[in-house]
């Protein structure tokens, strides 16, 4: 059973500096709030088992080889460490190839043994759980949401949106999560859960109690179109709560973190209520990330060599797929990406070279690149939440360790 490692958060990170829950997300807080979100949130402690260690082979790869050209000034070039530290803003790096770790490196203040928010690939993580319940008869992805939760039976736009449609993110629930809107959805929803203050008149009534109360509104056919709505993985894991009829930070546990061989405990930060936030608040090291993610790498298996996960499920993430692009390129206008496609709560960037990633805001990423048996994993402190540049910039970090680890 996970265990409450903070009941009643400080809501301070750093005192002198005044790094609160009103701030954290500041730019120039990043670095330090988020490894240190426990100050903000309830948390409990998801528990590992037996620790298996990754084969390491530094010997041939060193990543200050690689130049890159700078996605600001195309004219120019810039050193890997350079890359890394000003148009990334990493906290960490890891690289698997071939079983193997052939880089791993820390900066920004970070080190091994902090634990960092990863952001939106928890929503990843909670997608493979979904896809072991799929597998063992437990869930049913065609099978309607209000099948699973029946508060939802009572509200008419989620008629006909099944689990496979919050899995791929055409629900056709009116919603926005436009970080540059100050009344986009996603800023009330985040307060509710806990990661700001309420303003006045609000309270934070949890993840739950949001998406029942405000996700009631329909914006598109099911299935038709893609709209990123961080509230729906908490649907999912409220479906996955009732099939299994065990609290979520228990699911996460028992099922995926302590198969995968981690060398720690990791975070699940809640919202007050006690509910964990799996759209985006699981807590790890560097390592113990590289190893949750390993079993997509492994196709299906830890490193331990447990098959845990269909394979598949993975597959399913990078084939090419006609409907998931259409409905992606709906309402997305992937100039950096245009082959882009999202499927299963994975970004698949490139399906046609078998390369899609986990991603979360501020630069958390697990990226794989199935052809050349390679995953490439960051945490960082991107100073915006998303955006071109951003994503043009791990293009560049990705092709380039790529086209590396080929010579």
């Amino acid at each position: 059973m996970a265990n409450i490692i903070t009941e009643h958060p400080s809501y301070v990170i750093n005192a002198e500096f005044n790094i609160t829950q009103k701030n954290w997300d500041d730019p120039d807080h990043l670095a330090v709030s988020q490894i240190n979100m426990a100050s903000l949130f309830k948390t409990v402690s998801i528990d590992h088992d037996e620790t298996v260690d990754f084969e390491i082979n530094t010997q041939d790869f060193d990543i200050n080889t690689l130049i890159f050209t700078d996605p600001l000034q195309p004219n120019r070039t810039l050193n890997a460490e350079t890359f890394l530290n000003r148009r990334l803003f990493n906290d960490s790096l890891l690289i698997v190839h071939k079983g193997k770790v052939i880089h791993e490196s820390y900066r920004n203040g970070m080190q091994p043994t902090d634990r960092h928010v990863i952001h939106s690939c928890t929503k990843s993580l909670c997608a493979m759980i979904a896809a072991m319940a799929m597998h063992e008869n437990k869930l049913d992805p065609s099978h309607s949401v209000s099948h699973y939760i029946k508060a939802f039976s009572k509200i008419p736009a989620w008629d006909g949106v099944t689990v496979q449609h919050v899995l791929d993110m055409q629900a056709g629930i009116a919603y926005s999560e436009d970080y540059t809107q100050a009344d986009a959805d996603y800023w009330s929803y985040a307060r509710a859960a806990g990661y700001y203050p309420p303003l006045k008149g609000e309270s934070a009534i949890g993840a739950k109690a949001w998406a029942i109360q405000n996700l009631n509104q329909r914006s598109h056919t099911p299935g038709s179109t893609f709209v990123y709505n961080s509230t729906l993985t908490n649907v999912l894991g409220m479906v996955l709560e009732n099939i299994y009829d065990t609290p979520l930070a228990d699911i996460f546990q028992e099922k995926l973190y302590s198969k995968v061989g981690a060398e720690t405990h990791a975070l699940f930060n809640t919202d007050p209520q006690g509910f964990p936030i799996t759209e985006g608040q699981f807590n790890c090291t560097l390592k113990d990330f590289a190893k949750l993610a390993y079993v997509i790498l492994n196709k299906g298996k830890t490193l331990k060599g447990e098959s845990i996960l269909p394979e598949s499920f993975i597959q399913s993430i990078y084939a090419p797929n006609a409907d998931a692009q259409n409905a992606y390129h709906q309402a997305v206008k992937d100039s950096v990406f245009p082959t882009g496609q999202y499927k299963n709560k994975f970004w698949a960037l490139e399906p046609e070279k078998k390369r899609f990633t986990m991603l979360g805001i501020h630069g958390q990423t697990a990226w794989f690149d199935l052809n050349q048996d390679l995953m490439v994993i960051t945490q960082g402190s991107y100073p915006k939440q998303d955006g071109t540049l951003m994503m043009s910039s791990f293009k560049a970090l990705w092709n380039g360790i790529s086209e590396h680890v080929q010579k």
